[in-house]
């Protein structure tokens, strides 16, 4: 999660190194096609989700791709940030209302209303056949129900591959979530691993954010590649003569973070809730929507006092005020301990060659940078402290060309170069014909029918 706002960007962003490992092989007159199912929208991306998928777009139609999203969600709002030609369902009022009631997770609860909306899954179908993908991708595991009824009726034209691309191990990271006991978290994790497994060992690739992930999907499937999360190079600071005069004389860590709970649980755990251990010249900065949960935690005010004096909570900030803040600091701060797949401000704070303060886990899917010059891991809250303090009342060491090169790897175009590649390759698919005509003739009828809503499936 980052709280920036990235546009599109222009159609042909990809570099030359990405531009050649765009070529597919075979001579296509068309291009290719690629439409991502998703639960929430991409055009202006704010956290790390939107990031990941804004990317794939990017670069693949840096690619000569033409590209689609299909979105279903509960937030009407969302409309306003598709681009022409995507689709967006609007989960209606009497569903909202009774996720709401039932206190349920918004992506968890889009597979809960796709899977009991026959209306919405032929319109999904009908949005597919128009566009005729070479490659639908689910991002997430949540629209699952509607695709996997489409590979079932689909036109018998229809040729497409399907791309698992896995932010993380949802069943895993909702299973953690879930030890704490709370009912909605147990449905949660329960749906995930329902729908989980199951795509996983029917797509014919998944897509990674790191080896970890790779690992535990390829014992349900063994076509899986890893493509980590990236960044793009940061927006021009705006404000920084404002934000310079407000820190003069200062020392800043900086704390990117959304309002995902745990990373307020791992600020809190690892520095706080008690700044004193930071002295009257130090501060700490939050950016995001984690600094209104961290304002809110119950033990922040017992310490009010010195925390006040000792942190900024600014909470979300657009790009070019980020970007500021970050030229300013002199740490950036990761106090990650628990959640799934990688983080994107893990990417964002290696690139922008700040001194980091992380914990090992914060590192995951960037092991390559664990003993990189400028970055000091702890993972007890006490070694967290005293490592930001040393960090902040030091200098840090200059870059070499070397260290510099390397952080172009971080680079979404270097992350994601292979994946036109990688899906190009991909088999096609298409709906299953039976042994004669006949039965071929009969099946069809039977889909039809069944996505006209005229029969329930077998």
């Amino acid at each position: 999660m980052v709280v920036s706002r990235l546009n599109w960007g222009p159609e042909n962003d990809c570099d030359v190194e990405t531009a050649t490992s765009c070529r597919r092989p075979g001579h296509h007159v068309d291009p290719m096609r690629y439409v991502s199912l998703g639960t929430f929208p991409i055009r202006r991306p704010v956290h790390g989700g939107q990031l990941r998928v804004n990317a794939v777009h990017r670069v693949l139609r840096g690619c000569g791709w033409e590209t689609r999203h299909v979105v279903v969600t509960p937030n009407r709002g969302a409309r306003r940030e598709m681009e022409a030609g995507d689709l967006f369902i609007e989960m209606p009022r009497s569903f909202r209302k009774k996720m709401a009631r039932r206190k349920w997770r918004s992506d968890v609860a889009a597979a809960e209303f796709i899977a009991g909306s026959k209306s919405h899954r032929r319109e999904i179908a009908r949005f597919l056949d128009g566009f005729r993908p070479d490659v639908i991708a689910l991002e997430q595991c949540w629209l699952w129900p509607a695709l996997s009824e489409y590979v079932e009726t689909c036109s018998p034209e229809a040729r497409f591959s399907i791309v698992y691309s896995s932010h993380n191990v949802e069943q895993e990271m909702l299973a953690q979530e879930a030890i704490a006991g709370a009912e909605m978290d147990l449905w949660s994790a329960q749906r995930a691993a329902d729908i989980e497994p199951d795509l996983a060992a029917k797509a014919d690739l998944i897509v990674a954010v790191s080896e970890q992930d790779a690992t535990y999907f390829r014992k349900l499937n063994p076509s899986v590649v890893v493509a980590a999360n990236g960044i793009w190079p940061r927006e021009m600071p705006i404000g920084l003569d404002r934000w310079a005069s407000r820190f003069a004389g200062l020392r800043t860590a900086l704390f990117v973070g959304s309002g995902h709970p745990p990373n307020a649980r791992g600020f809190l755990q690892m520095t706080g809730p008690d700044l004193g251990f930071l002295s009257a010249s130090e501060r700490i900065v939050v950016v995001g929507d984690v600094a209104d949960q961290i304002r809110n935690d119950p033990g922040f005010p017992r310490h009010g006092g010195a925390d006040k004096a000792r942190i900024e909570l600014l909470g979300v900030q657009d790009g070019a005020t980020l970007s500021a803040l970050i030229e300013l600091a002199d740490v950036v701060m990761l106090p990650i301990l628990e959640g799934g797949g990688t983080n994107i401000k893990t990417a964002e704070a290696l690139y922008n060659r700040k001194p980091v303060v992380a914990t090992t886990f914060a590192l995951r899917g960037y092991e390559q940078f664990k003993h990189w010059r400028n970055v000091r891991l702890a993972d007890r809250p006490d070694d967290f402290r005293d490592l930001l303090v040393q960090a902040l009342r030091s200098e840090p060491e200059e870059l070499k060309s070397a260290d510099i090169a390397q952080l172009d790897t971080l680079l979404w175009t270097s992350t994601l170069r292979r994946l036109s590649e990688q899906f190009a390759a991909l088999p096609r698919r298409q709906r299953q014909a039976t042994a004669n005509a006949a039965n071929g003739r009969g099946r069809f009828l039977r889909g039809l029918l069944r996505r006209l809503g005229l029969i329930g499936k077998s």
